[in-house]
């Protein structure tokens, strides 16, 4: 059976589904709660946009009809898991003078057991709480709509989190599959996204987080070195915009690597021959072989192999894209399957060695 994020909450679901059954279980107990009572969670990083549009929908529906997720940090306050931009309409309500929107309606998570008297033990348990708290927030937000750089943030921070948790339990599985399964993605696309966290240059990292440059172009700057994304953000800078294909013209055009070789005994070398003026003419006129064509004939097979996953993989994602939009035209999502499942064989072949 896949291993399920939720299952690290001790089978707590979302919020949606699970809520009555955590509060008939004790694990949970729906309360209303004064919104000025509710402190948002410092790890959130999801936006907080629309604000009044959701107030209006709320108002129309008479209310919060679907309870946040909050803990208690003691003095009456709740820490806020899921529910941050209810609560911010919440207060856009009430600071209109309607008082009937103050207090929304919250599962409190309560803390199960005492709190352990050895020092090291408490430390230890805090830190759990910590750690789920965090991974909860992610999981709870997975229905919302969300930007690129949202997607990265959700990657990025939920392996932190989850090899944080294996300091203290056994997770079993690959992080990277783990990570896909829980967001509804693939591994090639949680690689793309840690490739952006990771090596995007921080000027090109403020422009995608502001949208400015869409998750294609980021992922292909990512690959780049540090001195052709500095000549790539100048360019960027010129022109006011950077497409795929300028960044893929960019690749093509990086010089081979110098190999150096091993040192020979001193030796006059022979004079070479002249090569004939007919010579000289054809090989003037002969195409240079493309460098990309060059460097990937030297792959080695793990590299092509990984080349292979990332087409599959974008051709995947087409064709899901096509079954959501409602096109008859063939069977995208019998399609999808097929690849999904073409490129877990080629993964458990050794295309993804290495990555976890």
């Amino acid at each position: 059976m896949a291993f399920d994020i939720l299952s690290l909450q001790r089978g707590r679901g979302t919020v949606q589904a699970k809520s009555r059954a955590d509060e008939q279980a004790g694990r949970a107990a729906l309360k209303y709660i004064d919104v000025y009572d509710l402190i948002p969670s410092e790890d959130n990083f999801y936006s907080m946009s629309a604000i009044g549009e959701l107030a209006a929908l709320i108002e129309v529906s008479g209310g919060v009809k679907q309870p946040g997720l909050v803990v208690p940090l003691g003095g009456g306050k709740y820490k806020v898991i899921a529910g941050h931009r209810r609560r911010l309409a919440s207060i856009f309500l009430v600071e209109q003078g309607k008082e009937q929107y103050r207090k929304m309606p919250c599962m409190v998570e309560e803390t199960s057991g005492e709190e352990p008297e050895v020092p090291e033990e408490a430390a230890e348990a805090a830190e759990i709480r910590e750690i789920d708290e965090g991974i909860l927030l992610i999981a709870t937000n997975g229905q919302r709509e969300k930007s690129d750089w949202e997607r990265v943030q959700e990657v990025t921070r939920l392996r932190a989190l989850l090899e944080r948790k294996r300091q203290h339990q056994k997770i079993p599985g690959q992080t990277r599959k783990i990570i896909a399964e829980q967001l509804g993605t693939t591994p090639a696309q949680v690689g793309r996204y840690e490739s952006i966290a990771k090596h995007l240059a921080p000027d090109f990292q403020a422009e995608f987080a502001a949208g400015r440059v869409n998750v294609s172009t980021a992922y292909e700057l990512s690959t780049l070195p540090e001195e052709e994304q500095a000549d790539a953000l100048e360019e960027y800078r010129q022109r006011g915009a950077l497409s795929l294909e300028d960044v893929r013209r960019r690749k093509a055009q990086e010089p081979e690597p110098v190999v150096e070789e091993a040192e020979q005994p001193t030796q006059i070398p022979e004079a070479a021959p002249s090569p004939s003026p007919q010579v000289q003419r054809a090989e003037e006129r002969a195409p240079e072989k493309p460098r990309k064509e060059k460097r990937e004939a030297e792959d080695t097979p793990e590299e092509k192999t990984k080349r292979l996953i990332d087409r599959l993989d974008s051709l995947c994602t087409y064709c899901l894209n096509m079954d959501r939009s409602g096109d008859k035209t063939r069977d995208w999502k019998l399609d999808g399957i097929a690849l999904t499942s073409a490129i877990a064989r080629l993964e458990s072949t050794g295309g993804g060695a290495g990555c976890t």
